[in-house]
């Protein structure tokens, strides 16, 4: 039995196929975790909070 050389590209696409998605979701939870720390803002009060005082 001879052995099949393997096949990079396609070891490389299904890696970017299944990781880069995952980085995307990462990235961006991390960056709305430091957006929500630099700049915290507190909730307004719903109207009927406002007139309950």
């Amino acid at each position: 039995m001879e052995r099949k050389e393997t096949n990079w590209n396609r070891i490389g696409l299904a890696a970017a196929v299944v990781l880069v998605p995952g980085g995307f979701l990462l990235g961006a939870a991390l960056l709305a975790r430091r957006y929500r720390q630099k700049n915290p803002v507190e909730a307004p009060l719903p109207p009927e909070a406002s007139e309950q005082r």
